[in-house]
């Protein structure tokens, strides 16, 4: 069936995985910095370059993944697996892609140049090697996050928290380890035994079940810590008692994750999930009206 240029290019380049790079703006707002039209300018061109480069790498991948997504139970619909775009335009438009990416980078600075370098080494060498690694690409795949907030951090010349960067590897082991598991469960009731193109195989559920829900109760006491230490004593928070609310919110959003991907209902990638799933979407609402409400 042909399919519209337009939403061809949605899938490929992965688009909608794009709010993930959002990260790049969390600095400035929790540095203080909310209103700093400059910052914002930088951050935004941050974003684009960003989810360019995280495209271009997207296509690589599925060009490292062709035969194994063809075997897989959701992956055999996208547009290379499917047949829908042919590998000659798929190595086009990630090189496009990957130009407009490094162009942006050059344009913000050596601070840029690096973040983003670093970021496609690190997603090269997964597309390539280490998604095959168990517990290792669940470990990168963190770090990759937890880059995009270091990349908004050196953009915008915040303040580096160590706190907030640790809970980010937890909170993205996590989701991380949520997706490997769906991906280990639904390959069993497909009656497979290894998920293709990874090092897990079915037995590992209640290990990755375990570690993943491990990783979310780090978070949450790794996130009440860092209110403690870092986020209270900031002055520009004008009522903080406001901010003991995330942790609660934090960990129902955690457990929403975990008993959906338990009972077999989440998507293969929990962060598509998220931006679907009318509960998390609304747990999201009141985090953010909670650090509003502290902010101001």
């Amino acid at each position: 069936m042909h399919k519209s240029l337009p939403l061809l290019l949605w899938r490929s380049l992965r688009l909608y995985q794009w709010p993930k790079n959002a990260l790049v703006f969390v600095p400035l707002v929790l540095g203080g910095k909310s209103a700093d039209a400059h910052a914002w300018h930088i951050a935004l061109v941050g974003f684009v370059a960003l989810g360019l480069a995280a495209s271009a790498t997207y296509l690589i991948n599925d060009l490292c993944d062709l035969e194994d997504d063809r075997k897989h139970w959701s992956k055999r619909n996208r547009p290379l697996a499917h047949g829908d775009l042919s590998i000659r335009a798929a190595l086009l438009m990630a090189a496009v892609a990957g130009g407009a990416s490094a162009a942006l980078a050059v344009a913000l600075g050596p601070r840029a140049m690096v973040g983003i370098a670093v970021y496609m080494a690190i997603t090269l060498s997964y597309s390539f090697a280490l998604k095959r690694l168990p517990i290792l690409d669940v470990l990168v795949l963190a770090a990759l996050f937890t880059l995009r907030l270091g990349l908004g951090i050196a953009l915008t010349d915040v303040r580096l928290s160590p706190w907030l960067l640790t809970f980010s590897m937890f909170a993205f082991l996590s989701l991380s380890l949520a997706k490997r598991y769906t991906e280990i469960v639904s390959g069993a009731k497909l009656g497979g035994t290894a998920t293709p193109g990874r090092g897990y195989l079915s037995v590992d559920a209640p290990l990755v079940l375990g570690l993943g829900t491990t990783s979310a109760l780090c978070a949450v006491l790794i996130m009440i810590l860092y209110l403690i230490e870092d986020a209270f004593p900031q002055a520009f928070y004008a009522s903080p008692a406001w901010l003991w609310f995330l942790p609660a919110i934090m960990f129902l959003f955690f457990g929403r994750i975990w008993l959906v991907a338990q009972r077999g209902q989440l998507h293969d990638d929990p962060v598509v999930f998220v931006l679907k799933d009318a509960s998390s979407l609304l747990l999201g609402a009141l985090a953010g009206i909670a650090f509003a409400a502290a902010l101001w």
